[in-house]
């Protein structure tokens, strides 16, 4: 399973966001074993960025250990909007 996270905030705020997002991926490599990546749209609206976190081959308890670990960080505290976050599982169409 796949998790994508995705979240708006201050264009002001992008090298925050940035060292915050590092740390937290390195947070969750350290402790989970799983590899993040982060993207941002091209383009910002209303002065702000929306940003994507990327995690492959997440365990069933991702959400309940990242949301730990997001609190170490103080990205919680640069974000204009709410995290959302989805899940997708992949589906083999070769079959």
């Amino acid at each position: 399973m796949d998790c994508y996270i995705y979240f708006k905030a201050g264009t002001a705020l992008e090298e925050k966001v940035i060292a915050a997002e590092k740390s937290l991926h390195q947070q969750v490599l350290a402790q989970l074993g799983v590899r993040g990546k982060l993207q941002r749209r091209p383009e910002s609206a209303n002065d702000l960025h929306t940003w994507m976190e990327v995690y492959a081959n997440v365990p069933d308890d991702f959400a309940e250990q990242l949301e730990k670990l997001l609190q170490q960080t103080g990205l919680a505290e640069l974000q204009y909007s709410e995290r959302r976050a989805e899940y997708f599982l992949d589906v083999d169409v070769c079959a």
